[in-house]
């Protein structure tokens, strides 16, 4: 049944635009006569690849978002060279630059050493953590961020490519870990890998100096840097964009490559862009703490810093078609200030649903609130009308008439978003309102290919989050697990409500395990009490639920 209280469909001009100007120019762009090529937008897929050639192979920086993007890739590979591939490039732990893998070149030759692997230092950590402790809500935020739930009719992108629902992991993991600047000359070619960790603490760049080159992957993209994603991570630091950017003007290429760009060629130009691109962030940053400094909450500074200033707009790299400034200024505030405003009311607050029904009831009822957000939806004031016929429903959670208001304010709101991503929650959101998705198809569909990519010993250590506190009362264990994924010993304690994970074999058990990447399917009791491993499993809340982002 369509919404009543539904509007047209429409998007805003440069939205498309810049849909134009990236996604739609997806293939493999070569860089004049260098044996250098980029595969941008694979498939449409997020997360694009640089291959340089050498003298008797090849070196391949990022592999794309899962094995599909992979495949697609190695193809393109072939259509330009038949050298094996030497050497694999991470630029850092988010997943679109490195599930493509196992597409590319075969483990076995990467265990054998005929393929390095090569990642920054803290890459195994990061990459463990950024998906680590809220998966689940990650999981979720991605399919909502991402567009995986809007059907094709919505001509969507994630202004730096689109994303995938879920797909097949093919990651390898790296052979070699840099932990500073280093040259490295693989198939003939000397490479200067140079730390950077701009979005991630992980990243690192390479400068090719005979080709006058640099290629770097998150920290320049066709739109203004996502300096917090609202899909959940930790704060990311606006200093290491801007650092990172600094070490590219410093060595001033002639081509600059990405992850997620087009090539560009150029001294001045390529200057010009990544020059504003990083004031960008840093006006972002510094106007931020400016406006902190005198106050101002996170509401408050997402109405003072709403736009970027016309002297560093340069489309489509400077828009707000990736980061966008009311999504980032909040979470410095949050990030680097507190969650808490200052003003005492705030501290422990009113559960929302109790505030909701107090509030309706001063307000004369919830069809009374439910009536002015229909009036300020006929009248254009979509975000008003969403703020009402949110309070209505929390104070009626099953008043679908609330429900269908709320959806069709917060669809025409998304209608006119420049910035993907918030047009995608906005209406992703408004069909999770109309029961036309089920959230908990995004664990399926992202957590599983999540999950898929951990190994064992990093499923276990993420446990701890998963014990039930009512199980485990009283009880104290001690299972010690031995993987065959990847030679790890961990030995799991129960105690005194906690899970504890410690690296190596405790000498003092209750049993031995053996098990593989896919841990409680190919778990096998090795020594001691089997009972140890059922009682320990089954304190785990194994379950993921899919819980409603709208409908509280």
């Amino acid at each position: 049944m369509a919404n009543p209280y539904d509007v047209e469909r429409s998007w805003p001009e440069y939205f498309l635009e810049h849909r134009r100007l990236t996604v739609d120019r997806q293939g493999t762009y070569r860089c004049g006569d260098l044996p250098v090529w980029n595969v941008y937008c694979p498939g449409g897929h997020l997360g694009g690849s640089t291959v340089i050639e050498g003298d008797d192979g090849l070196i391949v920086y990022d592999t794309g978002v899962n094995l599909e993007a992979g495949g697609i890739i190695a193809a393109e590979i072939r259509k330009v060279s038949d050298k094996p591939i030497r050497a694999v490039f991470y630029s850092h732990h988010h997943t679109d630059h490195y599930n493509g893998t196992a597409a590319l070149v075969s483990a076995e030759d990467v265990e054998s050493g005929a393929v390095d692997v090569y990642a920054w230092e803290n890459f195994p950590a990061e990459r463990a953590n950024e998906f680590g402790e809220i998966a689940d809500r990650q999981a979720m935020g991605v399919a909502y961020y991402g567009g995986a739930f809007l059907g094709p009719e919505e001509r969507h992108h994630h202004g730096i490519g689109t994303v995938p629902a879920g797909g097949d992991a093919g990651y390898i993991p790296p052979t070699r870990l840099l932990s500073g600047d280093e040259t490295l000359t693989i198939a003939g070619v000397e490479l200067r890998a140079f730390y950077t960790g701009g979005e991630a603490i992980s990243e690192f760049g390479v400068h090719i100096p005979a080709y006058d080159m640099v290629v770097i992957a998150d920290e320049f993209l066709t739109g203004i840097p996502n300096m917090h994603t609202i899909r959940g991570s930790k704060p990311r630091v606006p200093d290491n964009y801007t650092a990172a950017l600094d070490r590219v003007r410093e060595i001033r290429p002639e081509w600059l490559l990405g992850s997620h760009i087009i090539p560009m060629r150029g001294k001045e130009r390529i200057s010009e862009a990544v020059t504003k691109y990083r004031d960008a962030a840093q006006y972002l940053w510094d106007q931020s703490i400016r406006l902190i400094n005198k106050g101002y909450t996170p509401v408050e500074l997402q109405h003072a810093l709403k736009e970027l200033p016309e002297e560093v707009l340069d489309p489509p790299f400077t828009v707000p078609s990736y980061g966008v400034p009311f999504t980032a200024v909040p979470e410095f505030f949050t990030g680097w200030v507190s969650w808490f405003s200052g003003d005492a009311t705030d501290m422990l607050p009113s559960p929302p649903a109790v505030r909701a029904r107090r509030f309706a009831e001063l307000m004369g009822g919830v069809e009374r609130v439910l009536e002015a957000a229909k009036e300020h939806h006929r009248g254009g004031e979509h975000q008003l009308a969403a703020e009402l016929a949110q309070l209505a429903l929390r104070a009626a959670p099953g008043d679908e008439d609330a429900r269908l208001v709320k959806a069709a304010a917060l669809r025409a709101i998304g209608y006119r978003q420049v910035n993907p991503i918030a047009r995608s929650w906005y209406l992703t959101g408004a069909l999770e309102l109309e029961h036309a998705i089920d959230p908990g198809a995004a664990l399926t569909r992202i957590g599983g290919m999540i999950a898929a990519s951990q190994t064992g010993a990093e499923t276990v250590r993420g446990w701890r989050y998963r014990l039930d506190p009512e199980k485990a009362a009283g009880r104290t264990l001690a299972v010690v697990l031995r993987f065959t994924d990847t030679g790890d010993e961990v030995t799991l304690r129960v105690r005194h409500r906690i899970l504890a994970a410690e690296d190596g074999p405790a000498e003092e058990r209750d049993a031995l395990v053996e098990a593989g990447a896919d841990v409680l399917a190919s778990a096998r009791v090795l020594e001691g009490d089997p009972g140890a491993w059922d009682a320990l499993t089954g304190m785990l809340d194994l379950e993921a639920v899919g819980f409603s982002m709208h409908m509280r």
